[in-house]
């Protein structure tokens, strides 16, 4: 998962947490690379829509402590999560459409934002 996926229930009030129960079909565990709870931290410090949906990403996650995993890295956020996706075979959540088009060259499952109000495979 990246830091722009994170955003999406600030800004298009989804429940991303309920779309991927459902996307998804089976328990699951949310990685997350120590560069996007930087990223989240820095950003709420902002003012505006960018601080505001990165509080409520980092709260969201607090009360999901339990389901996500943080994973320390050196590597920039995308570069983590494509390569963490290619070592461990994992279904990435992104909107970046550069790394979509990596992962499905890969042929690794992307969930992405698919209408203003769902998230699907993409």
């Amino acid at each position: 998962m990246d830091t722009n996926f994170l955003l999406i229930p600030f800004q298009f009030k989804i429940d991303i947490f309920t779309e991927l129960e459902y996307v998804i079909g089976e328990p699951f565990t949310l990685t997350l690379s120590s560069k996007v709870w930087n990223e989240l931290r820095s950003l709420s410090k902002r003012v505006g829509k960018a601080g505001a949906a990165a509080r409520f990403a980092l709260k969201l996650l607090e009360a999901r402590k339990m389901q996500v995993k943080p994973v320390q890295s050196k590597l920039s956020v995308d570069g983590w999560v494509f390569e963490y996706a290619l070592e461990n075979k994992a279904v990435v959540c992104t909107n970046d459409r550069e790394i979509r088009k990596r992962l499905k060259e890969k042929r690794l499952k992307v969930i992405g934002l698919k209408t203003r109000s769902k998230l699907g495979f993409v």
